[in-house]
């Protein structure tokens, strides 16, 4: 049986935003058009794929495995015309690239900057988001790259180190440490700790570190958002540590920690057996030759 791709299509983004006027909305077409549509689509296939739930829709369970496969066949024509987009001109192109939120206030931007200047016909889409977030969305294909903290655990990804960064420890200002220049980490052993919630990068290097120099952190505040830290670090809930982007803010004092040692490694990740694009792969290049040249400057 020959399926229409205009129905395709129509379904996917109906799965999607399990909403029929919102599709119509998306697809510029009235609401009983793409009802009707979807209609004859579903007796085509000979199942429902939709059922109604108040003013939204729901996947049945043949919608739920149908839309996988369509979404399948969908990324495959995606790279597709990447692929023939590349073969015209390797130069120009479009990468989605994610990275967690702490590298969006200096890293991001400023390699991106030496990166545009090298290719400025490239154009660059950018989501922000948690590390496991993040694996998510490039093992979906949503994105092309991602900066990440270490190397992910999967066999299906490639991961390569490109920066190391120095952690801080911040305290208020009225704080007993604020004169010092650097702290070993057990100074504050007896300290409430201000931190990301449990599942965060973040949350994992404060543990771990805190680990490292004997003892288990009192987190006294929880935060998602790496503005919200230093925040409540110069408001007297605790001390925290956090990436050189959260030290400089108003009402706290960063310190150096002297041990254990406190970096963390910054590293871009793809796919293994995805194709890549050309303007990815360069810029995926860029960050590799950059932190070889990095690291010969540092010697």
């Amino acid at each position: 049986m020959a399926l229409d791709w205009n129905h395709l299509e129509y379904f996917r983004l109906v799965g999607r935003h399990q909403h029929v006027t919102r599709a119509a909305d998306e697809l510029g077409m009235s609401q009983p058009a793409l009802s009707r549509a979807l209609a004859r689509f579903e007796a085509e296939l000979g199942v429902p794929l939709l059922e109604r739930a108040g003013r939204s829709v729901r996947l049945t369970r043949y919608g739920e495995a149908f839309l996988k496969r369509i979404e399948k066949a969908h990324a495959e024509i995606d790279e597709g015309r990447r692929e023939l987009a590349d073969l015209a001109d390797a130069r120009r192109g479009i990468i989605e690239l994610g990275f967690f939120r702490t590298l969006g206030a200096a890293y991001i931007p400023q390699f991106v900057r030496r990166f545009s200047a090298a290719w400025p016909d490239v154009k660059l889409r950018f989501t922000q988001n948690n590390s496991a977030a993040l694996q998510q969305q490039l093992e979906a294909g949503v994105l092309d790259l991602i900066f990440t903290t270490a190397p992910l655990d999967r066999a299906a990804f490639s991961w390569a180190h490109v920066a190391d960064q120095d952690l801080a420890l911040i305290v208020p200002v009225g704080h007993r440490l604020a004169k010092r220049k650097s702290v070993a980490l057990r100074e504050v052993a007896g300290e409430a700790f201000v931190s990301f919630k449990p599942g965060h990068a973040f949350r994992r290097f404060t543990d771990d570190l805190c680990a490292a120099a004997g003892f288990s952190p009192a987190i006294s505040f929880e935060g998602d958002d790496s503005s919200s830290v230093p925040g409540f670090v110069a408001a007297g809930f605790g001390v925290a540590i956090v990436p050189p982007e959260s030290a400089a803010f108003a009402g706290v004092v960063a310190l150096r920690i002297s041990e254990p040692a406190a970096r963390r490694a910054i590293g871009i990740a793809w796919m293994k057996e995805r194709y890549l694009s050309a303007s990815a792969r360069a810029f995926r290049d860029f960050a590799m030759t950059e932190s070889t040249r990095a690291e010969a400057a540092r010697r």
